[in-house]
Protein backbone atom coordinates (compact mmCIF):
# COMPACT_ATOMS: atom_id res chain seq x y z
CA UNK A 1 0.00 0.00 0.00
CA UNK A 2 2.61 2.42 1.17
CA UNK A 3 4.68 1.76 -2.54
CA UNK A 4 1.41 2.69 -4.72
CA UNK A 5 0.18 5.42 -2.67
CA UNK A 6 4.52 6.31 -3.02
CA UNK A 7 3.46 5.64 -7.33
CA UNK A 8 0.52 7.71 -6.67
CA UNK A 9 2.01 11.19 -5.43
CA UNK A 10 4.66 10.56 -7.84
CA UNK A 11 2.22 10.38 -11.06
CA UNK A 12 0.25 13.71 -9.02
CA UNK A 13 3.27 15.31 -9.51
CA UNK A 14 4.04 14.41 -13.47
CA UNK A 15 0.62 15.50 -13.48
CA UNK A 16 1.40 18.99 -12.15
CA UNK A 17 4.12 19.53 -14.36
CA UNK A 18 4.49 22.87 -16.41
CA UNK A 19 4.69 21.39 -19.40
CA UNK A 20 2.90 18.54 -19.11
CA UNK A 21 0.59 17.10 -21.57
CA UNK A 22 -2.86 14.98 -21.26
CA UNK A 23 -3.51 12.93 -24.64
CA UNK A 24 -6.62 12.39 -24.82
CA UNK A 25 -8.80 10.37 -27.45
CA UNK A 26 -10.41 7.86 -28.40
CA UNK A 27 -9.27 4.61 -28.94
CA UNK A 28 -7.73 3.51 -32.05
CA UNK A 29 -7.02 7.12 -33.50
CA UNK A 30 -3.17 6.96 -33.84
CA UNK A 31 -2.01 8.61 -30.68
CA UNK A 32 0.95 5.48 -30.78
CA UNK A 33 3.21 7.91 -32.47
CA UNK A 34 2.38 10.76 -30.29
CA UNK A 35 3.05 9.02 -27.29
CA UNK A 36 6.17 7.50 -28.53
CA UNK A 37 7.45 10.55 -29.78
CA UNK A 38 6.42 12.94 -26.81
CA UNK A 39 8.74 10.11 -24.45
CA UNK A 40 11.25 10.76 -26.74
CA UNK A 41 11.59 14.00 -26.24
CA UNK A 42 11.01 13.83 -22.46
CA UNK A 43 8.22 15.50 -22.26
CA UNK A 44 5.89 14.71 -19.30
CA UNK A 45 2.26 13.53 -20.41
CA UNK A 46 -0.11 10.71 -20.21
CA UNK A 47 -2.51 9.11 -22.64
CA UNK A 48 -5.92 8.42 -21.87
CA UNK A 49 -8.95 6.88 -23.58
CA UNK A 50 -11.50 7.90 -20.91
CA UNK A 51 -11.77 8.95 -17.27
CA UNK A 52 -15.05 6.96 -16.30
CA UNK A 53 -13.92 3.85 -16.75
CA UNK A 54 -12.26 0.72 -19.04
CA UNK A 55 -13.54 1.87 -22.10
CA UNK A 56 -14.80 -1.50 -23.33
CA UNK A 57 -17.55 -1.28 -20.99
CA UNK A 58 -18.90 1.69 -22.07
CA UNK A 59 -18.21 0.43 -25.62
CA UNK A 60 -20.16 -2.84 -25.94
CA UNK A 61 -23.41 -3.52 -24.93
CA UNK A 62 -22.46 -6.93 -23.61
CA UNK A 63 -20.90 -6.07 -21.09
CA UNK A 64 -21.00 -9.43 -19.28
CA UNK A 65 -18.57 -10.71 -21.43
CA UNK A 66 -16.37 -7.49 -20.96
CA UNK A 67 -16.30 -8.50 -17.10
CA UNK A 68 -14.63 -11.64 -17.70
CA UNK A 69 -11.67 -10.36 -18.98
CA UNK A 70 -11.18 -7.75 -15.40
CA UNK A 71 -10.64 -8.31 -11.72
CA UNK A 72 -13.30 -6.38 -9.83
CA UNK A 73 -11.10 -5.13 -6.96
CA UNK A 74 -8.49 -3.75 -9.75
CA UNK A 75 -11.34 -2.37 -12.01
CA UNK A 76 -12.81 -0.41 -8.39
CA UNK A 77 -9.15 1.21 -7.78
CA UNK A 78 -8.61 1.75 -11.41
CA UNK A 79 -11.83 4.04 -11.61
CA UNK A 80 -11.01 5.81 -8.34
CA UNK A 81 -7.49 6.24 -9.56
CA UNK A 82 -9.19 8.06 -12.60
CA UNK A 83 -11.64 9.79 -10.98
CA UNK A 84 -8.11 11.42 -8.55
CA UNK A 85 -6.23 12.08 -11.39
CA UNK A 86 -9.30 14.06 -13.33
CA UNK A 87 -9.53 16.20 -10.32
CA UNK A 88 -5.78 16.93 -10.16
CA UNK A 89 -6.16 18.26 -13.76
CA UNK A 90 -9.00 20.16 -13.59
CA UNK A 91 -7.11 21.83 -10.74
CA UNK A 92 -4.61 22.78 -13.37
CA UNK A 93 -5.06 26.47 -14.42
CA UNK A 94 -3.16 25.42 -17.88
CA UNK A 95 -3.47 22.23 -19.37
CA UNK A 96 -2.12 21.29 -22.99
CA UNK A 97 -4.62 18.35 -24.56
CA UNK A 98 -3.58 16.98 -27.97
CA UNK A 99 -6.55 14.72 -29.29
CA UNK A 100 -7.07 13.20 -32.93
CA UNK A 101 -9.68 12.00 -34.45
CA UNK A 102 -10.02 9.21 -37.22
CA UNK A 103 -12.28 7.74 -40.34
CA UNK A 104 -15.30 6.23 -38.26
CA UNK A 105 -15.59 3.31 -39.83
CA UNK A 106 -11.93 2.96 -39.95
CA UNK A 107 -11.96 3.62 -36.14
CA UNK A 108 -14.97 1.44 -35.27
CA UNK A 109 -13.87 -2.18 -36.95
CA UNK A 110 -10.19 -1.51 -35.97
CA UNK A 111 -11.39 -1.20 -32.51
CA UNK A 112 -13.79 -4.07 -32.87
CA UNK A 113 -10.80 -6.31 -33.86
CA UNK A 114 -8.30 -5.35 -31.71
CA UNK A 115 -11.04 -6.29 -28.73
CA UNK A 116 -12.10 -9.47 -30.78
CA UNK A 117 -11.51 -11.54 -27.49
CA UNK A 118 -14.67 -10.05 -25.57
CA UNK A 119 -16.59 -11.61 -28.50
CA UNK A 120 -15.28 -15.13 -28.20
CA UNK A 121 -17.01 -15.68 -24.82
CA UNK A 122 -20.63 -15.73 -26.29
CA UNK A 123 -18.99 -17.75 -29.67
CA UNK A 124 -17.70 -20.23 -27.08
CA UNK A 125 -21.25 -21.01 -25.22
CA UNK A 126 -23.45 -21.11 -28.95
CA UNK A 127 -20.29 -22.91 -30.11
CA UNK A 128 -19.69 -20.66 -33.68
CA UNK A 129 -16.07 -20.69 -32.60
CA UNK A 130 -15.78 -24.47 -32.59
CA UNK A 131 -17.22 -24.83 -36.37
CA UNK A 132 -15.15 -23.37 -39.87
CA UNK A 133 -14.09 -20.13 -40.35
CA UNK A 134 -17.51 -19.07 -41.89
CA UNK A 135 -19.53 -20.24 -38.69
CA UNK A 136 -16.96 -18.02 -36.90
CA UNK A 137 -17.24 -15.28 -39.32
CA UNK A 138 -21.42 -15.35 -38.72
CA UNK A 139 -21.25 -14.76 -35.26
CA UNK A 140 -18.41 -12.02 -34.99
CA UNK A 141 -20.84 -10.26 -37.64
CA UNK A 142 -23.45 -10.63 -35.65
CA UNK A 143 -21.24 -9.25 -32.58
CA UNK A 144 -20.33 -6.41 -34.44
CA UNK A 145 -23.82 -4.89 -35.77
CA UNK A 146 -25.18 -5.61 -32.53
CA UNK A 147 -22.67 -5.40 -29.59
CA UNK A 148 -21.26 -1.92 -30.01
CA UNK A 149 -21.88 1.36 -28.60
CA UNK A 150 -21.23 3.23 -32.21
CA UNK A 151 -22.68 6.79 -30.27
CA UNK A 152 -19.39 6.04 -28.10
CA UNK A 153 -17.31 7.26 -30.98
CA UNK A 154 -20.02 9.66 -32.49
CA UNK A 155 -20.33 11.66 -28.94
CA UNK A 156 -16.87 10.69 -27.37
CA UNK A 157 -15.63 14.31 -27.35
CA UNK A 158 -18.95 15.44 -25.84
CA UNK A 159 -18.68 12.66 -22.94
CA UNK A 160 -14.68 13.29 -22.25
CA UNK A 161 -13.26 16.85 -23.44
CA UNK A 162 -16.44 19.07 -23.20
CA UNK A 163 -17.94 17.19 -19.78
CA UNK A 164 -14.77 17.25 -18.32
CA UNK A 165 -12.83 20.10 -19.34
CA UNK A 166 -15.41 22.52 -20.71
CA UNK A 167 -14.07 22.19 -24.81
CA UNK A 168 -17.08 22.43 -27.02
CA UNK A 169 -14.79 21.34 -30.30
CA UNK A 170 -17.34 21.63 -32.78
CA UNK A 171 -17.82 25.36 -31.70
CA UNK A 172 -14.30 26.02 -32.62
CA UNK A 173 -14.31 24.12 -36.12
CA UNK A 174 -15.20 26.45 -39.34
CA UNK A 175 -12.64 24.51 -42.11
CA UNK A 176 -12.99 21.03 -42.63
CA UNK A 177 -10.56 20.54 -44.89
CA UNK A 178 -8.04 21.64 -42.65
CA UNK A 179 -5.46 19.01 -40.76
CA UNK A 180 -6.06 20.34 -37.44
CA UNK A 181 -6.84 22.67 -35.07
CA UNK A 182 -6.01 25.15 -32.02
CA UNK A 183 -8.71 25.47 -29.43
CA UNK A 184 -8.27 27.61 -26.45
CA UNK A 185 -10.83 27.21 -23.80
CA UNK A 186 -11.46 27.01 -20.27
CA UNK A 187 -7.87 27.18 -19.52
CA UNK A 188 -7.19 24.36 -21.98
CA UNK A 189 -5.08 24.49 -24.81
CA UNK A 190 -6.28 21.53 -27.18
CA UNK A 191 -4.16 20.73 -30.71
CA UNK A 192 -7.17 18.30 -32.30
CA UNK A 193 -5.56 16.59 -35.22
CA UNK A 194 -6.51 14.39 -38.25
CA UNK A 195 -5.27 10.81 -37.80
CA UNK A 196 -4.75 10.84 -41.24
CA UNK A 197 -2.55 13.83 -41.84
CA UNK A 198 -0.29 12.73 -38.65
CA UNK A 199 3.10 12.13 -40.87
CA UNK A 200 2.88 15.14 -42.01
CA UNK A 201 2.19 17.41 -38.58
CA UNK A 202 5.36 17.32 -36.89
CA UNK A 203 6.00 21.09 -37.19
CA UNK A 204 2.37 21.85 -35.95
CA UNK A 205 3.27 19.47 -32.83
CA UNK A 206 6.49 21.15 -32.39
CA UNK A 207 4.96 24.69 -32.29
CA UNK A 208 1.87 23.65 -29.70
CA UNK A 209 4.46 21.80 -27.89
CA UNK A 210 6.75 25.39 -28.18
CA UNK A 211 9.49 22.49 -28.43
CA UNK A 212 11.32 23.26 -31.75
CA UNK A 213 13.21 19.84 -32.27
CA UNK A 214 10.53 17.93 -31.33
CA UNK A 215 10.07 15.26 -34.28
CA UNK A 216 7.87 12.52 -34.42
CA UNK A 217 9.22 9.02 -33.67
CA UNK A 218 7.61 5.83 -36.16
CA UNK A 219 5.86 3.58 -33.42
CA UNK A 220 4.32 0.47 -36.20
CA UNK A 221 2.25 -1.57 -33.99
CA UNK A 222 2.05 -3.94 -36.74
CA UNK A 223 0.12 -5.73 -38.76
CA UNK A 224 0.72 -9.62 -38.71
CA UNK A 225 -1.98 -9.78 -35.85
CA UNK A 226 -3.39 -13.06 -34.86
CA UNK A 227 -6.66 -12.21 -35.54
CA UNK A 228 -5.17 -10.81 -39.29
CA UNK A 229 -7.24 -14.11 -41.43
CA UNK A 230 -10.30 -12.98 -39.63
CA UNK A 231 -10.25 -9.76 -40.10
CA UNK A 232 -9.15 -9.85 -44.26
CA UNK A 233 -12.50 -12.42 -44.38
CA UNK A 234 -14.91 -9.96 -42.79
CA UNK A 235 -13.12 -6.87 -44.63
CA UNK A 236 -14.36 -8.65 -48.20
CA UNK A 237 -17.80 -10.20 -46.85
CA UNK A 238 -18.96 -7.21 -45.39
CA UNK A 239 -20.93 -4.51 -46.52
CA UNK A 240 -19.43 -1.42 -44.73
CA UNK A 241 -22.01 1.09 -46.74
CA UNK A 242 -24.04 -0.03 -43.28
CA UNK A 243 -21.83 2.25 -41.49
CA UNK A 244 -22.11 4.87 -43.90
CA UNK A 245 -24.46 6.80 -41.54
CA UNK A 246 -21.73 7.51 -39.57
CA UNK A 247 -20.27 10.17 -41.68
CA UNK A 248 -23.58 12.05 -41.36
CA UNK A 249 -22.65 12.91 -37.68
CA UNK A 250 -22.05 16.42 -36.27
CA UNK A 251 -18.57 15.36 -35.50
CA UNK A 252 -17.50 14.18 -38.36
CA UNK A 253 -19.54 16.16 -41.05
CA UNK A 254 -17.43 19.04 -39.25
CA UNK A 255 -14.01 17.96 -39.74
CA UNK A 256 -14.19 15.99 -42.64
CA UNK A 257 -14.34 17.54 -46.12
CA UNK A 258 -17.30 16.32 -48.50
CA UNK A 259 -14.12 15.14 -50.42
CA UNK A 260 -12.69 13.51 -47.35
CA UNK A 261 -15.89 11.48 -46.73
CA UNK A 262 -16.61 10.63 -50.74
CA UNK A 263 -12.93 9.32 -50.52
CA UNK A 264 -13.13 7.09 -47.44
CA UNK A 265 -16.87 5.75 -48.44
CA UNK A 266 -15.35 4.87 -51.96
CA UNK A 267 -12.48 3.02 -50.19
CA UNK A 268 -15.40 0.68 -47.79
CA UNK A 269 -17.31 0.41 -50.77
CA UNK A 270 -14.53 -1.77 -52.78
Amino acid sequence: MKFSLARQRAFDQTLREKDFVLVYQMGKVGSSSIEASLEHAGIPSWHIHTFDDNEEFQMYRNTADVACFFDWPVRTAYRLTLAHRCRVLQKRDYLKIITLVRDPVATVVSRFFQDLHIQFISGKKNDAIHGDIDATLKHLTDAFENQMHLDYFTEWFDRELKRRFGVDVLKHISDPTQTHWHIEQNGCDVLLMKCEAINQSADVLATFLDHPEFTLESSNEGSNKWYSALYQRFKETYSFERLFHLYDAPLYRAVYSEEEITRFKNKWSK
